[in-house]
């Protein structure tokens, strides 16, 4: 072979070196390029299966974290008012009482003297841990319109018939703490026979309570004279026999409560009472508080 074609030879084998070289690089340099916009595996966790192997270590079950509880708003450290109920005229029907034990409480029972079940009402509201109070008639000033009944004591009566039917009555009404007057407008405003009255129920260890059927009534005085324990009445709540209006004196009575501290209201066995009472006495509010009559009577008759 002469030296032209030796040197050809040697000038293409170097062509195809040089090629080799060039495609090797190319294809080194593709690579790395695909490597640099590669996402980076190693920071990614590797998925969890959709579920555990049966070989799988049981772990714990994390219990889940309890929501907080609500804040309740915190509860005055003394109500802002109380007040008590009373309700008269009871002792005809045992049945107004068993109503009146579903409607909210304490209520304080004022029981007529001698009625069919005078004795067995003041029993059972004891039993239940009410007030129980004789609802002593007494003389009103239309006498010939309003019969007070045979119970009643009449202005006209002396010291001793006074004396004997306050006694005829308490003993009709067990467990009878205090005494309030049914009717009365005219026998209340007579100082000396309320006198010779609450006189005999200080003795006994009794209150009273004012009902207040006169303005003029001497009982709130007499009591203070006496030194006794009394109360007078702020709201009568039946006057109108309508379920939204009793609601309504009701509220009254809760608003004197709130403005003076304690109020009483008096009230009647009527389905209209019982069913407001059930209505209101519960949604009153943690600012009033129903409590029993003996709760609001104090000496010297400065009760509510």
């Amino acid at each position: 072979m002469g030296k032209g074609n030796k040197k050809g030879l040697f000038q293409w084998g170097l062509l195809i070196f040089l090629g080799f070289i060039l495609g090797a690089a190319s294809v080194l340099i593709f690579l790395n390029y695909r490597g640099l916009f590669a996402p980076p595996e190693a920071h990614y966790a590797p998925a969890a299966p959709a579920t555990a192997p049966e070989t799988a270590v049981p772990t714990a079950p994390v219990a889940p974290v309890p929501e907080p509880a609500p804040v309740a708003p915190p509860m005055p450290a003394h109500p802002k008012g109380r007040i008590a109920i009373v309700i008269d005229d009871m002792g005809p029907d045992l049945g107004k009482l068993r109503e009146l034990f579903n409607a909210g409480g304490p209520i304080t029972i004022a029981i007529m003297p001698n009625q069919r079940h005078s004795a067995e009402t003041a029993r059972e509201a004891s039993k239940k841990g009410w007030d129980v109070i004789l609802h002593l008639p007494m003389e009103p000033k239309d006498l010939a319109d309003n019969d007070p009944g045979e119970d009643a004591l009449l202005v006209a009566m002396s010291r001793d018939e006074i004396e004997a039917m306050l006694r005829k009555g308490l003993s009709s009404v067990p467990n009878a703490i205090g005494v309030n007057n049914h009717m009365g407008s005219k026998f209340t405003e007579d100082e000396e026979k309320m006198r010779l009255v609450l006189a005999s129920l200080k003795k006994r260890g009794m209150f009273f309570l004012d009902s207040r059927t006169s303005p003029d009534s001497a009982g709130g005085r007499v009591a203070r004279d006496l030194g006794m324990r009394s109360a007078e009445r702020s709201v009568f709540l039946d006057n109108t026999r309508d379920v939204d209006y009793i609601k309504g004196q009701i509220r009254e009575l809760a608003g004197i409560a709130s403005r003076k501290g304690s109020a009483i209201g008096i009230g009647h066995p009527y389905p209209e009472t019982i069913e407001a009472l059930r209505q209101t006495l519960p949604a009153l509010g943690p600012g009033i508080k129903v409590v029993r009559l003996s709760e609001l009577v104090s000496e010297g008759g400065k009760g509510r």
